[in-house]
């Protein structure tokens, strides 16, 4: 029986792209060394562009994840965590110019890591979860530290997702964005995010994954719009 694979809308088709083929690569679809689709083939499984999909790859190549072979075609490459932060590292340095750019990779990371949480969340995971959100909510007013519980918040996702690979993502993103993402954060970003991770919170809670997706997914979404207000 052929595999059904929902073809993406038509709506930020390269991110989108790159958000469904690093989600194939999460959930473990393919092994370490493993050739994956060519750009035709995933062009015809997503029903998108080739121009759209190779942008998606070399994306996922920059990071280290995958490895173009010259004729050969594309390969999962090892995902040794030293070899990922080597790759990842310097492409997270941010400034006013790619602000954006780190919080659309955010908002891909983060989706897909709060689908495996609510997935894989224990009751003490939980329970960790729901104090980082009461701390969220206690620095509602203080910008400064309200970033703090809301890395912590994010951060503990990640764990709890219990994939190596995500955690860390979220570490750098923890280490080396927090100071220029304070500049941005306002106490209007800071209400809205409380907000949103009260739904996050609760979908995680209730193990569905969709709901847990669907809300960071629109949470990061909407502190994008907000920064570019």
């Amino acid at each position: 029986m052929t595999e059904q694979i929902t073809q993406i809308k038509k709506v930020n088709v390269g991110q989108e792209t790159f958000k469904v083929i690093l989600k194939m690569i999460m959930s473990g679809k393919w092994k370490q060394g493993e050739k994956i689709p060519s750009e035709n083939e995933f062009k015809d499984m997503l029903g998108v562009s080739r121009h759209t999909v190779r942008a998606a790859l070399n994306n996922l190549n920059m990071l280290g994840i995958v490895e173009t072979r010259q004729g050969d075609g594309n390969y999962l490459k090892f995902m040794g965590i030293g070899l990922y932060m080597d790759f990842l590292i310097p492409y997270l340095f941010i400034n006013e110019e790619n602000i954006n750019t780190i919080m659309e990779f955010r908002e891909g990371i983060e989706s897909i890591t709060a689908r495996y949480a609510a997935l894989r969340a224990t009751p003490a995971d939980i329970e960790d979860l729901k104090e980082k959100l009461e701390k969220c909510n206690r620095t509602i007013d203080d910008v400064e530290n309200y970033l703090a519980a809301d890395f912590d918040f994010h951060y503990a996702i990640a764990k709890i997702s219990k994939n190596d690979l995500l955690i860390q993502s979220m570490y750098v993103v923890k280490k080396y964005c927090f100071e220029a993402l304070t500049k941005y954060v306002n106490k209007a970003i800071s209400v809205d995010g409380t907000k949103r991770h009260k739904g996050i919170f609760k979908a995680i809670s209730e193990h569905n994954p969709d709901e847990a997706e669907d809300h960071m997914n629109k949470h990061i979404l909407k502190v994008i719009e907000m920064i570019n207000d």
